[in-house]
This record gives structure tokens, sequence and C-alpha cells, in this order.
């Protein structure tokens, strides 16, 4: 009778633990606002915004539940264009969210956390920014989750505490902290 007890117990809590952890892979859409430049060369002397495009992400989640709340630390690949009079920027970047979730209501969640960034890569069409100070970034994000089974979707705020910006001469006060929304995509695969 205790054993059996027990079995099933053992089972119950097996199972209860196993479902509370699930992982796979996302992807998805950036839409960076993100920088300014204050002197281009010798020939441009002027301000400016970078104008923002899209880009992409690509990555993996791993999601522990505990109860009401989740955790979700996500690891992407992420890739953004963005350009300034005749310039093309782009930026490939690690990025490490790490997102404290609560669940609203059935399938929808909100999320907030904290963001690493690490500069993979920023290059224009004329020049190489591989000497940026500062290739690390903290920011934060926060956003709103529907799941629908496997599937996922999620919209995010995403900013750079931070500045990233160059030393180099003709590429002075060159500012590309993230500013982005994102739109994603995930799936489950457990």
């Amino acid at each position: 009778m205790r054993f059996s007890l027990l079995c099933k117990i053992c089972l119950l809590l097996s199972h209860f633990a196993f479902s509370q952890f699930e992982y796979g892979v996302k992807g998805g859409l950036n839409f960076d606002s993100a920088g300014k430049i204050s002197k281009l060369n010798n020939d441009v002397y002027m301000d400016g915004s970078l104008k923002s495009e899209s880009g992409f992400n690509l990555g993996v989640y791993a999601q522990v539940d505990l109860l009401i709340l989740y955790l979700r630390p996500e690891l992407q690949y992420t890739n953004v264009k963005r350009s300034f009079e005749e310039l093309d920027f782009t930026s490939s970047r690690i990025e490490l969210p790490i997102s404290l979730g609560y669940k609203v209501l059935g399938p929808i969640s909100i999320f907030a956390g904290p963001s690493i960034f690490y500069y993979v890569s920023n290059k224009t069409n004329a020049h190489s920014f591989d000497r940026i100070r500062n290739k690390f970034n903290f920011g934060h994000h926060l956003g709103l989750r529907l799941n629908l089974g496997n599937l996922s979707f999620d919209f995010r705020y995403e900013k750079g505490n931070s500045s990233i910006v160059t030393d180099l001469q003709n590429l002075k006060n060159t500012d590309l902290r993230p500013n982005q929304v994102v739109l994603g995509m995930s799936l489950k695969l457990n």
C-alpha cells in the first residue's frame, strides 16, 4: 500500500517537474531606430540620426514555469541595417534577454527583464567599426506574449542603456545602442 502510494507520488511529481520546463527555437523581425552621428568625415560635418530599417533575429530559448510566473532566457543572433545619408550600416550582435513573465489571462502574458548585447560586427559600405570602445551593452526589455500551443508570438521593446561609440578619427561619436521593437515567433520543441 505504501509502496504503491509512493510510486504514484513519484510519478505525479516527475510528470509535474518535466511539464514545467520547455525549450525551443525562435526568430523574428527587428525594427531598430538606434544611432546618432555627430561627425562623419572631413567632408560632412552634421548631426543626424540613423534611419531605421528592419533586421532579423534567430535563436533558442528555455523556459521554466513558476506557478503564474515564468523565467525565460534566450540566446539569439541579430542583424540590423540602418542608413545615414549615403552610408549603410549593418550591425551583427549576440543578444541574451532574460525575461520574467506573468501569465495574465489564459494564453496572454507580459514580460520584462534585462538584456545583454555583444557586438560581433558593425560595418558600413565605407568603413568598418572594428575599433568599438565597448562591445558589450546592457539594456532592458518589456513585452507581451501570446501562447498558442507549440507556437508563441511576442511583441517587445528593447533599449540599450550604455552607448556604443567608435574611436575612429573620421567616425567620431557614433552611437549604435539598440532601441528596437521586435516581433517574434517561437516554436516549442519538447
